[in-house]
């Protein structure tokens, strides 16, 4: 059922609202870099196709999961400094698939503008794959990873997309002329930028055997960490549960955070004050929930990763929905 078609833009201030703009992604978002969050999210819907531009001026660690009725993939159109998709260098002549069965994980860059394509699943076996989705039925986005493909064509696509931002008429219609119009040209450029290069039938999302355990190793340690954050476990805690040396979950969180262990687990729980100031009755309560408690080094540690104190976010949310009661 397509939606309603149209431009719609939105800026935020706030991650988790950031993270909740793209419908059906499930996502969670945790601020790595220091400074005051900023973000945006524009989308343009089509009939059957969805196109986003999404802005974040923080560098971010995103995971999540695309619904299985839309075939989500992306293109970057600016990505500053460092980042890891699924287990793989950021890359901007590649095409980003972020749908899969096991999701998706990104550490994006400081600064970061991915430019995103949705496509009904149908839609796109039928007007992308084509014959090929008749021979291999439902395994193009059986992964999420980076698809490499034409750099010629991926250039194409990232230009068709951002034109389609910039020159689209505000009340454009997902089923006019001009809206189908654009959907199949969106269409054809991305049947282009996933042709086969080689002599594979068509191109995989790869990544290598060392970097799949690495992201393997990753997302246990952070569900073991996330399960506790009122109790976070020590590095040493950390090693012996995941059956590693502190060498290799050293080399780990590095490689996927950009950050050493015990930064990595101070800023994920400082994430976590973060949102639990959203309907925390005082900020004594939200801090100690996640074992903080010397108030004086908490809140420089707080300043420093979100630009702000943490009174202030508190006080932000409270204007947006009133104080909350105790039970």
């Amino acid at each position: 059922m397509p939606l309603p078609g149209g431009l719609s833009q939105h800026v935020f201030a706030d991650i988790d609202e950031q993270a909740a703009a793209l419908t059906g992604w499930n996502q969670r978002y945790q601020q790595l870099s220091a400074g005051v969050f900023r973000g945006g999210v524009q989308r343009l819907q089509l009939d059957g196709v969805g196109l986003f531009v999404e802005d974040l001026h923080q560098a971010v660690h995103q995971t999540g999961q695309v619904r299985p009725q839309v075939v989500a993939l992306g293109v970057p159109a600016l990505l500053h400094d460092d980042s890891l998709f699924c287990g793989q260098p950021g890359d901007a002549a590649a095409l980003y698939v972020f749908s899969g069965r096991d999701g998706f994980e990104f550490r994006s860059p400081k600064r970061h503008v991915m430019l995103g394509i949705e496509v009904d699943a149908n839609l796109f076996e039928s007007q992308v794959l084509g014959d090929r989705a008749v021979s291999a039925p439902g395994t193009f986005a059986a992964r999420a990873g980076l698809l490499a493909g034409g750099a010629a064509a991926i250039g194409a696509l990232r230009c068709l997309l951002l034109s389609a931002f910039s020159a689209a008429p505000g009340g454009l219609g997902a089923a006019d002329p001009v809206g189908l119009a654009l959907r199949d040209e969106v269409l054809s450029r991305l049947t282009a930028a996933i042709e086969p290069t080689g002599d594979a039938d068509r191109p995989q999302p790869a990544r290598t055997v060392a970097a799949t355990a690495q992201v393997v190793l990753a997302d246990r340690a952070r569900h073991l960490v996330s399960a506790r954050l009122d109790d976070p476990p020590t590095v040493a805690e950390l090693c012996v549960q995941l059956g590693v040396s502190r060498r290799t979950l050293q080399n780990c969180v590095h490689t996927t955070w950009g950050m050493g262990p015990l930064a990595w687990l101070n800023t994920l729980r400082l994430n976590a004050v973060r949102r639990r100031l959203k309907t925390a009755v005082s900020v004594t309560d939200a801090a100690t929930a996640y074992g903080f408690w010397h108030f004086g080094h908490f809140a420089d540690e707080y300043r420093a990763l979100f630009g702000e104190l943490p009174s202030q976010t508190l006080r932000r949310h409270r204007e947006k929905v009133g104080p909350p009661t105790r039970h």
